[in-house]
């Protein structure tokens, strides 16, 4: 019964190592239709301006994504530092609106509380933040509709930038368990869709395998020891 035991536990050890769940909160914010120059109507006129992200490059003083400026197609909405604005109540009438909790894998719209119902109405923005914990080799794929922004520990990996229909990228995280702290910067800036999908994946770490493979040797030495003795006569 030990040995079994030892088998199914880290049989559960392998799964939940290999796919932990992930919660992260989020922060809603809704955007105003009224001309700003980062967001307009789709598709034959989309909003022109992309952020231009380094890989590695830090966040700003703020805590929002810095994006270079001085080229045609740049962020409008930036502050002196270069830090862009879209995730920013009180500026150029952005609200708060709402927060939540989702927990990967998700995916659904990205409008909350009633305001903002459809991106013809309102636009919605969000920053999405928490611990990631899935083991080794851990990999985040982000669908979206359009900007994804994506930090790890403060620091640029990737994503979706700009105006665009659903697009898919995966980014590899590394060895994170628990420690690994993941921050998403969304933006719906076109009127048409606004979603995004999420899921994470990670290999579970050696001792897990080491764990398994103990187990199921166990499982079978009690298999064996069973069909060695046979079955016992018992004597009225």
């Amino acid at each position: 019964m030990k040995s079994a035991f030892t088998g199914a536990l880290a049989l559960f050890s392998l799964i939940s190592g290999a796919a932990s769940a992930t919660t992260l909160s989020v922060n809603y914010y809704s955007v105003p239709e009224t001309g700003l120059p980062d967001f307009g109507t789709c598709c034959s006129s989309p909003p022109a301006t992309l952020p231009v992200i380094a890989l590695g490059a830090a966040l700003g003083l703020d805590g929002l994504p810095v994006t270079t400026t001085g080229g045609t197609y740049d962020v409008k909405m930036v502050d002196g530092s270069g830090q862009i604005l879209w995730w920013t109540p009180g500026q150029s009438g952005i609200v708060t609106n709402g927060t939540s909790s989702i927990t990967l894998p998700y995916s659904g719209t990205m409008y909350v509380n009633g305001v903002g119902g459809n991106d013809a109405t309102n636009f919605e923005t969000a920053t999405l933040f928490g611990n990631v914990s899935a083991g080794n080799d851990v990999k985040l794929t982000v669908t979206s509709d359009d900007d994804t922004l994506v930090y790890l520990n403060g620091k640029y990996i990737g994503g979706n930038p700009g105006v665009h229909p659903d697009a898919t990228t995966t980014l590899d995280l590394g060895a994170q368990n628990g420690s690994g702290y993941l921050q998403i910067f969304y933006a719906d800036r076109a009127d048409v869709g606004a979603d995004i999908t999420l899921s994470v994946t990670g290999v579970p770490e050696p001792t897990t395998w080491a764990m398994m493979i103990l187990g199921f040797f166990g499982v079978g030495f009690m298999a064996y020891r069973r069909k060695q003795n046979g079955p016992q006569l018992r004597l009225a």
